[in-house]
């Protein structure tokens, strides 16, 4: 994404905080939709969003886009629970 792109934008009050509007350039270059949610931070004299990642809340949606390798041509063995975790 090196894609440059200058706008302006404007800080306004809203309630009792202020809020300014993200360009329509901006939301399709990165792909970001409505409810978005982006951390805050400050690096020098700017302000900068960073939108974040939605995480997995399901082991089916963690590995919903993975492809075997081909790597492993048997189960593995990891040996026998040393905790508490469910017998296969």
């Amino acid at each position: 994404m090196e894609k440059a792109i200058h706008e302006y934008t404007t800080l306004s009050k809203w309630g009792n905080s202020k809020a300014t509007r993200i360009p329509t350039s901006i939301v399709k270059l990165l792909n970001i939709d409505i409810n978005q949610k982006f951390s805050v931070s400050v690096q020098g004299h700017s302000i900068v969003l960073t939108p974040e990642t939605k995480k997995a809340s399901s082991i089916h949606e963690l590995f919903a886009d993975w492809e075997d390798d081909g790597l492993r041509h048997h189960e593995l063995d990891w040996g026998t629970a040393e905790g508490e975790e469910l017998p296969w």
